[in-house]
């Protein structure tokens, strides 16, 4: 009974599973007004912080990590942007701008409906 038991949870989870995406330590794919987000790197004196913009009131740098545990290096915007594509989140577009002192690039992404990761 216990091996049913097991095994039934087992496939209820593989089928539910949608990919998680963590900032901080909300999980923004469970907000249900979370549709777009906006991945925003600065770069300013050859640092760069990289940070997720969801909606919140005040987006600062946080980390930024999927359902397992993998954690998107905090000063690489393409480890990040490598981490949401692959939890399910598409690119919708991206820009760039930027002075003498800092350059921010923005890349809008989109969360697929369909994606069962």
């Amino acid at each position: 009974m216990k091996k049913i038991t097991l095994l039934f949870i087992v496939v209820f989870a593989s089928i539910t599973g949608f990919s998680q995406i963590y900032v901080g330590d909300v999980n923004i794919n469970k907000k249900q007004s979370v549709d777009y987000v906006e991945l925003v790197g600065v770069t300013k004196n050859f640092n760069i912080d990289v940070y997720v913009d969801y909606g919140q009131v005040k987006p600062k740098v946080e980390e930024i990590r999927d359902k397992n545990g993998t954690i998107a290096r905090s000063n690489n915007i393409i480890s990040a942007l490598n981490l949401m594509s692959k939890n399910g989140w598409v690119l919708v577009n991206n820009y760039g701008y930027g002075s003498k002192d800092e350059n921010v690039i923005r890349y809008l992404l989109k969360k697929d409906k369909g994606s069962k990761k």
